[in-house]
């Protein structure tokens, strides 16, 4: 049997917002990120209401839910850069082996 048929079990995540609780079913090679993830978010709504008191929870959540698809937005742009810049640089050694081969 090969390792990529093995199915991946799921564990439980719980999520705590405000005064509502889930609990996720999230593949278990994935719960860490969802745990971290959870941590540095509860961390960042704290941040956000302790600035001078002004933020009340929702909107600190709404904050920092921006916040996140901002970085992810921001992430996927470098990334699409990277691999442009990749690219290209096969493209040109690509030429390169292809000169030195014919000559």
């Amino acid at each position: 049997m090969k390792k990529n048929s093995i199915p991946n079990p799921d564990v439980s995540v719980f999520i705590k917002l405000l005064d509502r609780g889930f609990k996720l079913s999230v593949p278990a090679d994935q719960e860490k990120f969802y745990r971290d993830g959870y941590e540095v978010f509860m961390q960042r709504v704290q941040q956000h209401k302790e600035k001078g008191k002004v933020y009340g929870d929702i909107e600190a959540i709404a904050l920092t839910s921006i916040e996140c698809l901002v970085a992810l937005q921001r992430n996927q742009e470098e990334m699409d850069d990277l691999v442009l810049a990749f690219k290209s640089r096969v493209e040109k050694l690509d030429e390169k082996i292809a000169s030195a081969i014919e000559s």
